[in-house]
């Protein structure tokens, strides 16, 4: 038997997984992260802790009866955005994309290079690597002169650790604000500009290119075979858009977590600073597409609100408590409807102020109908975001994602959408399983992605929902009104 091995790098978990060549999951195993939150609200992570779970997966395979020289490859999926310091020390903690400590820098980059979006496609914020390299200069000058090359993806830094090269996909480096989107290259003006060393970025590889080999200091720690191959992988949403499947023009998926997301693969054309400020343009596998990105900023979180609001907290099984409560009303809510901005919004509006309401409650509403309707306005919310892509057809969307544990919110979403919606199972592995595309095409093992994702990805066992014709008419009048209720309420929000 021949395997690839692939890790998810991702912020709570570093999984590794062998595959076969009928894209078997073989040795599943994972090791758990810790963040570093400071109380200034600083959010970094220990490099050393990702190279430490890399070591411990690989020692569980081989003592598992696994030949290192049985595995061809290795690939990668990894959080974006970060700061990682590459340096003689190793010593220095990476800034992850979910802190915000470099507002100021945000606001110096903007103004010193306005047109910066039409070069990345993308607006600058305290989260990008641009802006925190900034702060680094300034607040950490150290770090800054001591850093040999940053790099933006935690698997970028194990990449380094296996094989002592620096390099980066062009996914993750679309997340940086120093990337050309539609050339997949750095951006001298951008560089020139904001007064970035240039000799510190990572080489642009693209994501099935072959970084190196494992070093011997390396294979020593891991065990891996100095003739594996290392093949460069690519960011974590890049890596969910192919475990999704989507690999042609206006395939799309929603990843529907705590917060989420709509991802849908669009033709790399048009003028950038003319796209949609409230979307990420990421660049895609294939270098004639992009993915565009529509985060939300009320999902899951709205479910565990509904659910502590209206299930008694002494319950056990307080999720399945809600859904039945929630099967006790009929689709509609009783004419109730739900604006979801428990947190303000991001998509389809972009609108910080937002804030939840409930609309059309009557003396006969009961608890089950304000139940039901939280979740009816989150999915009332997705469908106004997937409306912006104006598709032309009823083609089927994937849902991955916590979420999608729910039948019944699975349901409503097919309902609401009118659209079939795919829930593939044991979709935790659905990132290692996409981005191992990469090693398969360098190794010959499959001739493209669009292969790959045909022949494996879309033949992932899973549950299908199809649209219920009777309850699509009651929700396509209520979404009517749904529309109306935030900018009626916009005057209101101040």
């Amino acid at each position: 038997m021949t395997y690839v091995a692939v890790f998810d790098i991702g912020t709570t978990a570093v999984k590794g997984i062998l595959v076969d060549k009928d894209v078997q999951l073989i040795e599943e195993h994972s090791v758990e992260l810790t963040t570093f939150v400071s109380e200034e609200g600083l959010i970094e992570q220990q490099p050393a802790d990702w190279w430490k779970a890399v070591i411990q997966i690989t020692s569980l395979w081989w003592k598992n009866g696994i030949s290192p020289e049985s595995v061809r490859a290795i690939t990668f999926s990894g959080q974006m955005e970060d700061v990682i310091s590459i340096s003689e020390a190793d010593t220095y903690r990476a800034i992850l994309y979910s802190d915000m400590r470099a507002g100021k820098e945000a606001d110096w980059v903007t103004k010193q290079c306005p047109e910066i979006r039409s070069y990345t496609g993308n607006n600058v914020s305290a989260s990008t690597p641009l802006t925190k390299i900034k702060w680094l200069e300034k607040h950490s000058p150290d770090q800054y002169e001591n850093t040999k090359k940053f790099v933006f993806s935690s698997k970028d830094y194990v990449i380094y650790k296996l094989t002592k090269e620096t390099v980066t996909d062009p996914i993750t480096a679309a997340t940086t604000g120093m990337m050309d989107l539609k050339n997949r290259v750095w951006n001298e003006k951008i560089s020139q500009t904001c007064r970035i060393d240039e000799e510190k970025l990572p080489a642009l590889l693209e994501a099935d290119r072959v970084v190196g080999r494992i070093t011997e200091e390396a294979s020593k720690l891991t065990g891996f075979s100095t003739s594996t191959i290392v093949i460069n992988g690519t960011g974590d949403a890049g890596a969910t858009t192919l475990g999704a499947g989507a690999v042609h023009e206006n395939d799309c998926y929603f990843y529907m977590g705590t917060t989420g997301w709509l991802a849908i693969v669009e033709k790399n054309i048009g003028q950038l600073d003319s796209l949609s400020e409230s979307h990420f343009n990421l660049a895609f596998v294939e270098k004639s597409h992009r993915i565009s990105v529509a985060p939300l900023l009320n999902v899951g979180n709205v479910h565990q609100w509904a659910a502590q609001l209206y299930i008694d907290q002494h319950v056990a099984h307080k999720y399945e408590t809600f859904e039945t409560l929630i099967e006790q009303t009929e689709p509609g809510s009783g004419g109730v409807l739900f604006l979801p901005y428990l947190n303000g919004e991001r998509n389809p509006m972009i609108d910080p102020q937002a804030k939840g309401a409930y609309w059309g409650i009557t003396p006969h509403t009961e608890r089950k109908d304000l139940a039901r309707a939280a979740l009816e306005g989150v999915t009332f919310s997705l469908k106004q975001t997937l409306e912006m892509y104006d598709l032309k057809d009823q083609r089927m969307i994937t849902l991955i994602g916590g979420v999608s544990k729910s039948n019944h919110w699975c349901q409503m979403m097919t309902d609401i959408m009118n659209h079939p919606i795919r829930v593939p199972l044991n979709s935790e592995y659905l990132p290692s399983i996409g981005v191992a595309s990469t090693a398969f095409i360098n190794l010959g093992w499959c001739e493209s992605y669009r292969q790959f994702v045909n022949t494996f990805v879309r033949n992932i066992p899973s549950k299908d929902y199809t649209p219920n014709r009777e309850r699509v008419a009651v929700y396509a009048a209520q979404y009517e009104t749904f529309k109306k209720l935030h900018p009626a309420l916009r005057s209101v929000y101040g």
